[in-house]
């Protein structure tokens, strides 16, 4: 609240006034200027009062002059008519006149000059009315109309055709009130013509002034709802009702009681009939039939009680009306901008409100402004949360696609994404620096297919909704409002505040209940895409989830600045990178399993020509590995490259490791139908020969790429090789065929690790360092590892010298790291 001010008329000097702050200066400044003004004011008034007496006193001295010389003058004329010749000649004209015209004649004259008059009237109204004259004279001539009207009606044989003037009379009579009526809702009338204009509604209707404010309030309440009530998107007539209300305020503050009260006093003055603007009417000819009319009709003044409307009751009245006509404004106001949908209009249909109201504050007499302030803060405050929650919600339209999608998936269709090498990508124009090429290998590496297009699509446009929203809340942030100097006051303190109030407090409002609204509808959806993928447990679940992680890409990817949630579907991904390595891992495991299975059968270790060392020892994994990596790597592509983030690759190795140790152990083969068992085990299923026939033709790949990866080329190596090969070939008695040795078990075939041979074992320890490497995950710790702990256990069994092992274990490592690249995906 503004400090106190002193009363500068205290001051002994001019120089005390500068001892106080600048804003108690100021207010001295507008109050010593109030002063002024009050002072020049009365001195006005009193000058002016002064001034009028002596003007009056004036005249009626000239007046009085006048008078005397006519006086004069009519006295010497009667001196000299005043003898006793001129008197009895006009006694005898007079009684020859009666005589010969006398009062039998009288009447019909009086009846001709009154219907003439009468039948005129009509005419005049609709004159006045095509021309666009004045309204009080107007109504002057329909009260004439309604005086001549009654008079004739009176008599004992009236006119057939006087119910057809009476009948137009009252049509008039309607259209005049009409016109008063549109007068009165006009924004541009002035003040001269809107006094007029209740002057001639008195008249027309024989109202009092409290009828007429009364009247006059109730029009621009019309005017004010029907303003705010008619079609169309436009601000104007908003802004036009508000105009109206605020000229109402100024309009009946200076216009009643005072100059309504003098302008009906003035028609008191004079008689209609002898008023100059319906004397000088042509078509009713006063000047020949006045004569005629009656002492009753030319001496009518009408009887308006001019006085009856206090200031203090205008005032109330007032008071009254600007409460009610407010409340409606804003409840216009509020159905107005209902429809509203846009973010701009709404933010600059606020401004120009809020500006005009502003400037014109101080006119509201009876309303408090800080109220009608909050009043109107309120309405836009209400239509923005409502926009903001409407557009928010409408995020659910992402999650609707996504359940059409799932529910109408179709296997190869709606996981069908485009290739990155067909002829419509090598064959596309590079103009505009490769903007479209790029932006479209930028698609198809991601995988965006038809579906996810679809929701791409919808959350683009959420996020154009969403970021009007975010500009609507800025441009309130950094709207400035002009200083009022009146609103120093303290019954206008809040309207001090009202920077804070509109550019600080209501974008906050916004600002939380956008921050509300986007959270609650994230949440929602987040919700719905986690149930959605919980039904959905079909063949496909796999590209399901795949899509459903690009959904959540797509989300996260581009996130709303009122909402930056980095955990946004942390709870959901996470499954979906589940199911998508299960999903990857199917089929690879379903084929390794079966490999494991047919090479515990075998008599010969087909890789035991290629140990090298002293000891030899193997330095590259089986076939079966190799092709189980490639498998699972192509796998994983069918799934989408862009899948495969870290955290996925992470889980799929860990699952890796949960279910090819078992297999690894030597104790697990390959789950079979209790009727095929030995069919799967002799061989004789034809899908297994053609297996035995991959698993040789890998071993020959391996070897020769072994050999080419470590130069094999020199003779003396070749030599070696060629020992080994004749070494090999002699041996085969010590790995002699041997009965299948394992027992049924629950499905399984389960082999005793002791019966298998040592170099088997080295074999196999040398595939599961190799897969380990394959596998590591980093945050997960050796001792929770698997393999890692099938190596220990392999160790044990082998009893080999430590540098033996460790020699394995780098060979394993060095030759993932030669042939990583294979499998890049998984690496």
């Amino acid at each position: 609240m503004a400090a106190e001010a002193p009363d500068p008329k205290t001051f002994g000097s001019w120089e005390e006034a500068f001892q106080y702050p600048v804003p108690a200066v100021r207010g001295m400044e507008r109050q010593l200027r109030r002063d002024i003004d009050s002072n020049r004011e009365k001195l006005r008034t009193l000058v002016g009062a002064s001034y009028r007496d002596l003007l009056g006193t004036a005249e009626s001295i000239i007046e009085m002059g006048g008078q005397m010389h006519d006086l004069e003058t009519y006295m010497g004329e009667i001196g000299k008519r005043c003898n006793t010749r001129i008197l009895d000649k006009k006694a005898s004209n007079l009684r020859t006149w009666t005589e010969e015209v006398g009062a039998p004649n009288t009447e019909p004259y009086s009846f001709a000059s009154q219907l003439a008059v009468l039948r005129s009237c009509p005419d005049v109204i609709s004159r006045l009315f095509k021309s666009g004259g004045s309204v009080l004279l107007a109504a002057k001539v329909l009260v004439i109309s309604r005086l001549l009207h009654t008079k004739l009606s009176q008599r004992r044989n009236p006119p057939p055709f006087l119910d057809d003037l009476r009948n137009r009379l009252a049509s008039l009579r309607r259209r005049l009130l009409g016109r008063i009526d549109r007068r009165l809702k006009s924004l541009e009338i002035s003040r001269d013509v809107l006094v007029e204009a209740m002057c001639a509604f008195s008249l027309a209707t024989s109202s009092s002034p409290k009828d007429v404010i009364r009247h006059y309030h109730h029009m621009r309440l019309e005017a004010i709802s029907e303003n705010m009530g008619q079609d169309g998107d436009g601000h104007d007539n908003v802004l036009l009702a508000l105009r109206l209300y605020v000229k109402t305020l100024k309009d009946t503050q200076a216009v009643i009681p005072t100059q309504l009260a003098r302008a009906l006093e003035r028609l008191k003055l004079v008689p209609l009939f002898k008023s100059q603007d319906v004397y000088s009417l042509i078509e009713l000819n006063l000047d020949v039939h006045e004569r005629w009319i009656g002492d009753d009709i030319r001496t009518f003044t009408p009887y308006i009680r001019h006085d009856d409307l206090t200031k203090a009751e205008a005032e109330r009245s007032l008071k009254q009306w600007a409460k009610s006509a407010f409340g409606s404004f804003l409840a216009g106001l509020r159905n107005r901008i209902e429809d509203v949908e846009d973010p701009e209009r709404l933010v600059d249909l606020r401004r120009q409100v809020l500006e005009l109201w502003l400037s014109n504050h101080q006119h509201s007499t009876g309303v408090d402004s800080a109220e009608t302030l909050d009043g109107l803060r309120h309405v836009f405050n209400l239509q923005s949360t409502r926009l903001i929650q409407s557009r928010a919600s409408k995020l659910d339209r992402v999650g609707l696609i996504v359940k059409n999608v799932l529910q109408n998936w179709q296997a190869g269709v709606s996981d069908l994404t485009p290739s990155l090498w067909d002829s419509s990508m090598t064959s596309m124009e590079f103009e505009n620096g490769g903007k479209s090429f790029r932006e479209r290998l930028a698609s198809r590496f991601t995988g965006k297919n038809e579906p996810l297009n679809k929701v791409s699509l919808e959350y683009v446009s959420f996020l154009e909704r969403i970021e009007s929203l975010e500009e609507m809340i800025k441009k309130l942030r950094e709207a400035r409002w002009a200083d009022d100097m009146d609103d120093v006051d303290n019954e206008n303190y809040l309207l001090d505040n009202k920077q804070v109030l509109l550019s600080e407090d209501d974008p906050r409002l916004l600002q939380e209940e956008l921050n509300s609204a986007l959270q609650e509808a994230y949440t929602d959806l987040q919700v719905m895409l986690h149930k959605l993928f919980d039904k959905s447990e079909t063949t496909s679940s796999g590209q399901q989830a795949a899509y459903l992680i690009r959904v959540w890409r797509e989300l996260r990817q581009y996130l709303p600045k009122s909402y930056q949630n980095a955990q946004l579907g942390i709870g959901s991904i996470p499954t979906l990178q589940h199911t998508i390595a299960i999903e990857a891992l199917r089929v690879p495991l379903e084929r390794c399993s079966k490999r494991i299975a047919k090479m515990s059968q075998a008599k010969l270790l087909q890789a035991r020509p290629l140990w090298e060392g002293d000891p030899e020892l193997p330095v590259l994994p089986s076939a079966w590995t190799y092709r189980f990596l490639l498998e699972l790597a192509s796998s994983m592509s069918a799934c989408g490259s862009d899948v495969w983030s870290p955290q996925a690759v992470d889980t799929l190795k860990k699952e890796l490791i949960l279910s090819i140790a078992p297999m690894l152990e030597g104790r697990q083969a390959v789950q079979v139908n209790g009727h095929r068992d030995r069919d799967l085990l002799d061989g004789e299923d034809k899908e297994e020969e053609e297996l035995e026939e991959e698993v040789k033709k890998d071993e020959e790949e391996i070897e020769e790429r072994f050999r080419e990866e470590n130069g094999e080329v020199n003779g003396e190596e070749a030599g070696k090789s060629e020992e080994n090969e004749e070494r090999n070939s002699k041996e085969p008695e010590k790995y002699p065929e041997k009965p299948l040795n394992g027992a049924m078990s629950n499905g399984h075939i389960e082999f005793k690790p002791e019966e298998e041979p040592e170099d088997g074992k080295i074999q196999r320890f040398f595939d599961v360092a190799y897969l380990t490497n394959a596998s590591v995950v980093k945050e997960t710790e050796a001792g929770d590892n698997q393999l890692v702990s099938l190596q220990v256990s392999l160790i044990q069994d082998l009893a080999f010298e430590p540098k033996a092992m460790e020699r394995m274990k780098k060979d394993a490592a060095e030759y993932w790291k030669r042939t990583s690249l294979l499998f890049a995906l998984l690496a």
